[in-house]
């Protein structure tokens, strides 16, 4: 009998990266130092949302028969489960919203529509939609190409992504990407959508899924991992010293260090269960409500210096309250969710 494989290391991964978005939403190190802060929350946590596009290639693409009936029906299956998390999420931050003065004169019926399609209805919604298109773009190109023809198509759409993004600074000399990129940013805000960020992890997703790996020590992948987040971050700082980025979510070497960080955490052991499984996209959910209630408590009970000025202080307590909420929100879910993205 052939057992079945123990995926925990990567709940272990989608964890930890569930915790470096709130990371990069927080900077826990600047109080102490902005450039360590910086490499922390500006860069290694950017990691986070490759990690969870490679996650949901590996898993969902391994399962398909080849049989294209029942393989479209699996994907819309899935497409359907992540839509109406999309769905409960807009409906959550719609007090936010409010808040904020999203629903100001500004406005309309087609930026309400981008928003959906693209940006999200708050910052970091966004990851939904871009699963979902995707998935679709993922999905039927691997219908009709080999896996290293989707690796160059995947590259290319990143390379686009990449010079709207982090590399956005070789356009503004170059007239014809100037005006491109320009036209492309009236139709969403940022290129790290389904379009450009999310093929490529998930193709490497599904290249850890498919395609034999070689017989390496997890201290071989860890070595590999560690040196293209050197990589990463020499290329994050030399792009910031030159004022080169738009937004800052994409770099090239971030491509190979998800991909070593991913075949290094296969080989992690420990204990999950499905409610553990479910937290890490609560979390990832819930964590900008639980920003608010703990600035708002802090305020409360003037303790602002503690809670909220002292940036490490204040991105543990948010942690805290986002693992909390996101435990009780997996208890009385009446949907069960049952994707592991």
């Amino acid at each position: 009998m052939v057992s079945k494989p123990n995926y925990s290391g990567l709940d272990w991964l989608k964890f930890i990266a569930a915790l470096f978005v709130i990371a990069n939403h927080t900077s826990p190190l600047l109080s102490y130092n902005e450039y360590t802060d910086f490499l922390f929350s500006g860069i290694i946590s950017r990691l986070a949302v490759p990690i969870f596009f490679m996650s949901t290639g590996f898993f969902f693409f391994r399962k398909l028969t080849g049989d294209k009936v029942k393989d479209q029906k699996a994907l819309f299956g899935y497409i359907k489960k992540i839509g109406w998390l999309y769905s409960i999420a807009i409906l959550l931050y719609i007090p936010l919203n409010v808040y904020k003065g999203d629903f100001s004169d500004h406005f309309t019926f087609v930026s309400f529509m981008r928003d959906i399609v693209f940006d999200g209805t708050f910052y970091h919604l966004w990851y939904l939609p871009a699963l979902i298109i995707g998935l679709f773009i993922t999905y039927y190109l691997y219908q009709k190409l080999s896996l290293s023809m989707l690796l160059v198509i995947g590259s290319l759409l990143y390379a686009v992504g990449l010079l709207g993004d982090s590399y956005y600074g070789i356009t503004q000399n170059i007239a014809f990407l100037k005006h491109f990129y320009e036209w492309m940013f009236h139709i969403f805000d940022y290129t790290r959508n389904g379009l450009f960020y999310a093929p490529i992890y998930l193709i490497l997703g599904i290249w850890a899924a498919k395609k034999p790996q070689p017989a390496r020590k997890p201290i071989a992948y860890a070595a590999l991992f560690l040196v293209s987040l050197a990589l990463m971050i020499t290329e994050a700082s030399i792009l910031k010293a030159i004022q080169y980025p738009r937004h800052d979510s994409m770099y090239v070497f971030a491509w190979p260090a998800t991909y070593f960080l991913f075949q290094w955490a296969l080989s992690w052991k420990g204990r999950t269960g499905k409610a553990f499984r479910e937290w890490r996209v609560w979390i990832y959910i819930l964590h900008p409500i639980a920003i608010v209630l703990v600035r708002g408590a802090a305020e409360f009970v003037k303790l602002e210096a503690l809670f909220i000025t002292n940036s490490l202080i204040h991105f543990v307590a948010v942690c805290l309250t986002s693992i909390f909420m996101a435990a009780v929100a997996v208890r009385i879910s009446v949907i069960k969710f049952k994707f592991r993205p």
